[in-house]
């Protein structure tokens, strides 16, 4: 009797313990402080399949569950943006990216026996542009990045060239050439090029609006470099791209995409400064982004094309220029007329590629000219005997 009743003791002992521990719970962290994107948890009978949606308390983000517990969590979120990716711990310290999980709306946690952290990273999508040349590509390809390398493809827009990607996110654009086509330059738009010539473009942080398009070019390609010596200076003029950075002459056929690079100096002083006012390239000035003219004694243009290069120093007339007589030369000037005063005999204008737009003699001092085809902005240069001025039109 008193064995069995030592069995019964323990028996009930066992099952409370049982009851205890199946009775325990866990807690669950979900989407804490995520914005831009509608929250769910569902725990899952594991017999039916039914789901039970689960209350969060207070704080809007915390579930509690029994021990042993399937949970669906799901994330929706706002129209225009996505979730780029989930993460997981036991605690802030442990949390790890869930692999694959760019775009997903929701996860299963199978058989919770612990508590759980899970976050979200919802991100705006903003509108890029990739442009791939159709000959000589198998089609653009543009991959999200998921933990530091190539993940899930996205496919264009309707027009072939836009894609939605995360803001602030990493991308990588790959252009597939194909045999026989390389890559020429990587650019940004308005001749704006990368410096280097990568087979996938990365992009860190995109911005809303990015613009990246590729150029290729054939197998056997050259392109060439022609430049005309200054009368009181001298070019020296090297290929970056190939080894050594040998001085090539005018008239060399370098390979596409190459880096030229074009330095100026006095005759005497390979080491002095030339007053340089403006570089010209394939017929128009060298500008910066702001349209100013670059002015240094070393640029460096890549051979996206054949390239044609002078150099105009201050104080000389470009090439085509008739020098005339003048005194004090004094020029008012808007993109409709140009006054010139204090001048005697010819004054002469030309736009800065040297061609001439007007030329008359001075009658009392003066000339006036109605110019054409001109804006607000563009450069003339006013030339007067030994005198000339550069004039940007208002």
């Amino acid at each position: 009797m008193k064995q069995n009743y030592k069995k019964y003791l323990v028996l009930t002992f066992l099952l409370l313990c049982s009851l205890t521990i199946t009775a325990e719970n866990v807690i669950i962290k979900f989407a804490q402080g995520a914005q831009n994107v509608t929250a769910n948890a569902y725990l899952i009978n594991p017999s039916t399949l039914q789901e039970e949606k689960l209350i969060p308390a207070a704080d809007g983000f915390t579930y509690e569950v029994s021990s042993g517990s399937k949970v669906r969590l799901e994330a929706i979120p706002d129209e225009g943006y996505v979730v780029y990716v989930w993460k997981g711990g036991s605690d802030e310290s442990s949390m790890t990216e869930m692999r694959g999980s760019y775009s997903a709306t929701q996860q299963v946690l199978e058989n919770v026996t612990s508590n759980k952290i899970v976050t979200l990273d919802v991100c705006k999508l903003v509108p890029v542009t990739f442009i791939v040349p159709g000959e000589g590509s198998e089609g653009a390809e543009v991959n999200v990045e998921e933990q530091g390398d190539f993940g899930r493809v996205i496919a264009p827009e309707a027009d072939g060239i836009t894609y939605m990607l995360p803001e602030g996110r990493g991308a990588y654009f790959d252009p597939r050439p194909t045999d026989g086509y390389n890559i020429l330059v990587w650019s940004f738009g308005n001749n704006l090029y990368f410096p280097s010539r990568p087979d996938q473009f990365y992009k860190q942080n995109i911005p809303n609006g990015f613009y990246l398009t590729i150029l290729f070019y054939k197998d056997g390609e050259k392109r060439t470099i022609t430049y005309t010596q200054p009368q009181t200076a001298v070019i020296t003029c090297h290929n970056h791209s190939e080894s050594g950075s040998p001085v090539i002459e005018s008239g060399t056929d370098v390979t596409p995409g190459d880096h030229i690079l074009f330095e100026i100096a006095p005759f005497d002083n390979p080491a002095g400064k030339v007053p340089v006012a403006y570089w010209e390239v394939n017929g128009q000035p060298y500008v910066d982004a702001a349209g100013d003219y670059i002015t240094d004694n070393s640029v460096t243009f890549i051979a996206v094309e054949n390239l044609d290069v002078k150099v105009v120093i201050e104080g000389e007339v470009p090439t085509g220029m008739d020098n005339v007589a003048s005194q004090s030369m004094m020029v008012m000037a808007n993109a409709s007329a140009v006054s010139v005063t204090g001048t005697e005999g010819v004054v002469a204008i030309y736009d800065i590629r040297g061609t001439c737009l007007g030329k008359q003699e001075s009658i009392n001092g003066k000339a006036t000219f109605r110019l054409q085809g001109i804006a607000k902005g563009d450069v003339i240069i006013v030339v007067a005997g030994d005198e000339s001025k550069k004039i940007v039109l208002n």
